[in-house]
């Protein structure tokens, strides 16, 4: 947990830019889509980590949270992170202790 907390607030890259950039206040949006706040255990953890794997319409096939935190890294121009690496287990433990409680509500869909 502690590991995946330390990645969700570190600020790197080119952009300067960390999870919690996007993801650490409420009512934060990009263009017209609002952003989760997933700093703080919750609803909108709860709902976000309950709707993971879900079918992406734009990309035509199923996803998993873990392709949803490489997309992320894409967007903040970090490395791209391994699937299943240590840094990707990290932060979906942290993740997934922010939405303790929640419900699993799949399958979903996402554009």
């Amino acid at each position: 947990y502690a590991i995946g907390e330390a990645l969700f607030f570190r600020r790197s890259s080119i952009m300067d830019f960390s999870c919690s950039t996007c993801h650490g206040e409420a009512g934060k949006r990009i263009r017209l889509q609002g952003l989760p706040q997933l700093d703080t255990p919750g609803k909108d953890a709860q709902a976000t980590m309950a709707s993971w794997p879900t079918y992406r319409v734009s990309q035509s096939s199923l996803r998993t949270m873990q392709h949803r935190l490489w997309d992320c890294y894409r967007q903040m121009r970090m490395p791209a992170p391994d699937y299943g690496s240590e840094a990707i287990t990290a932060l979906t433990v942290y993740l997934n202790t922010q939405a303790k409680g929640g419900e699993l509500n799949v399958p979903s869909i996402k554009r």
